[in-house]
């Protein structure tokens, strides 16, 4: 468990903020289809845990938007609101229909979060001109712990 904990460890400190991002959206859809096996099988005790940690994740991924006025955050801020309201609703009331619908959206929503990663992935990939403007790294950032002056902050 430890091995796990450190790899994702290392997954987050590393994450360009659109693949922690993609990651938020993945951990709601694995905790929300977590819940809808086991609203299938009759579990509701264990559904509705797995169902509160998908509204904790889409409260993070609704936090993580709101720190902008611009109209894309702002967009993105009604969608989350409306998953973290609708699956609310489907945590209250039991509601395994509301919840194929969140999952639905977080689909979609996965599927654009991943172009989003693979064009910034591509615009960061150096080309020759990049290269030779580019300085080699100073000597101290080559030394002390791999941690060391990271941010997860976009």
């Amino acid at each position: 468990m430890a091995q796990s904990t450190s790899y994702l460890e290392s997954q987050v400190l590393t994450a360009s903020p659109p693949r922690l991002h993609l990651m938020l959206i993945e951990g709601a859809m694995r905790f929300g289809r977590k819940a809808e096996q086991e609203l299938a099988a009759g579990n509701e005790g264990h559904a509705n845990e797995a169902m509160v940690r998908a509204i904790e994740v889409v409260a993070e991924m609704l936090a993580g938007v709101r720190h902008s006025d611009s109209e894309v955050n702002q967009k993105l801020a009604d969608l989350y609101q409306f998953l973290f309201h609708t699956l609310t609703s489907a945590f209250v009331n039991t509601d395994s229909k509301k919840l194929a619908d969140v999952l639905r959206i977080l689909e979609f929503e996965r599927e654009t979060w991943k172009l989003a990663c693979e064009r910034a992935m591509t615009s960061e990939k150096p080309t020759p001109e990049k290269t030779k403007a580019m300085s080699p790294p100073a000597p101290h950032l080559l030394t002390g712990p791999v941690t060391e002056g990271l941010s997860i902050e976009a």
